[in-house]
């Protein structure tokens, strides 16, 4: 963990992290915040894996239908939700699949599961039917919360049909880990300690406009950030210029303050905190980054959420359609770059999938005025 300060169809039937980091300031943004220089910031997509050839990508699979959460564990590879498939598969960094993907059970089934969000658990609790822990935890837009140890197959932890999960994470409070998952259509965070016993935490913003919804929880750091969408039909999220609200919540629900109201969201999902190569090492200075679904840029905030601009290339905006996860590796990982930014999309109305990364080139780091 990071310590810093990381249609559509009906998908019912059917929840991170930027290498090098810098973003081109406009003259008003210089001005507002002056620790921030100008850089050129170019920055490159590298499309690792697709479901299909036309998108230029190293690797096709097409299992990778609308990937949607990335996950690490210590020492990586990535973990990737394919939401349209009902699988996890794991990829180096050259998107060559290491094993075959784990089937996400359905509230049904044993397969057909519909994972969004997804995290590693590092800890000895949220053991599963065989006694261990699961390694790694899945929500999905069922109701289903299932997790992995082992094997060719996640298996049930949670079965909520009411609920349709669109995230998850994992963080501590009072040196106890909790599972913390973005409940949509029931409209609040839900918590649960490591027995997979629900907890009473508030998660609580009595400003929030009462057509917000959470739609993603990420820990960073030893803050819990909640991004909220607007409702839209089907238990689905609306997008459009200025939807979305993203608050800064303790591990034990108690709201520190709202992060970004509105401005350049656009049903955002994704938000990654840069880790410290970004920077000089002049600066403690956090960026954090944030995707959009709705409009698939994905934008810069310093930490106290102004807007610093959005990843570019070549002067324009890097867009990813149906962009979802955005995540850098832990700082332990061996087996893939940590400074690399991994994002996963559902683009062509969900129902493709797209796994790569962005790095800038190496002169392209942000720079910090003196």
């Amino acid at each position: 963990m990071q310590t810093i300060f990381q249609k559509k169809s009906n998908r019912i039937f059917t929840n991170t992290g930027l290498f090098l980091f810098t973003v081109l300031l406009t003259l008003q943004a210089c001005q507002k915040n002056p620790h921030l220089a100008p850089s050129e910031n170019n920055f490159q997509q590298v499309n690792l894996v697709a479901n299909n050839s036309s998108y230029g990508a190293a690797a096709v699979d097409a299992n990778l239908v609308n990937a949607w959460g990335i996950a690490f564990g210590p020492s990586g590879p990535a973990w990737v939700s394919s939401n349209g498939a009902g699988l996890s598969t794991i990829y180096n960094a050259a998107g060559v699949t290491l094993r075959p993907p784990v089937t996400i059970p359905s509230n049904s089934s044993l397969t057909g599961g519909t994972p969004t969000g997804q995290v590693f658990n590092g800890s000895t609790g949220f053991k599963l039917p065989n006694g261990n822990p699961a390694r790694f935890i899945f929500s999905g837009e069922d109701g289903v919360i299932s997790g992995w140890n082992g094997g060719s197959a996640a298996v049930v932890a949670k079965n909520n049909m009411d609920a349709v999960y669109k995230g998850i994470t994992i963080a501590r409070n009072g040196g106890f880990p909790y599972l913390y998952v973005a409940n949509f259509k029931g409209r609040k965070v839900e918590v649960y300690d490591s027995l997979w016993k629900a907890v009473n935490f508030p998660f609580m913003d009595w400003n929030l406009p009462a057509d917000y919804s959470p739609f993603n929880v990420q820990s960073i750091g030893d803050k819990v950030f909640v991004v909220y969408a607007k409702l839209g039909s089907g238990h689905d999220e609306a997008s459009g210029p200025g939807t979305g609200i993203i608050d800064i919540y303790n591990p034990d629900g108690t709201l520190v303050r709202r992060f970004i109201s509105h401005g350049e969201l656009n049903a955002p999902w994704g938000i990654a905190a840069t880790p410290a190569s970004f920077l000089s090492t002049a600066t403690n200075m956090s960026v954090f980054l944030v995707g959009n679904f709705g409009n698939g840029r994905i934008n810069s905030y310093d930490q106290n959420g102004l807007f610093l601009g959005p990843l570019r290339h070549k002067g324009k905006p890097i867009v990813i359609d149906g962009l979802w996860a955005l995540s850098f590796a832990p700082a332990t990982a061996t087996t893939v770059n940590p400074n690399w930014l991994f994002f996963a999309a559902g683009p062509n109305g969900e129902a493709d999938g797209l796994f790569g990364y962005i790095t800038p080139e190496e002169s392209e780091k942000m720079k910090v005025a003196n």
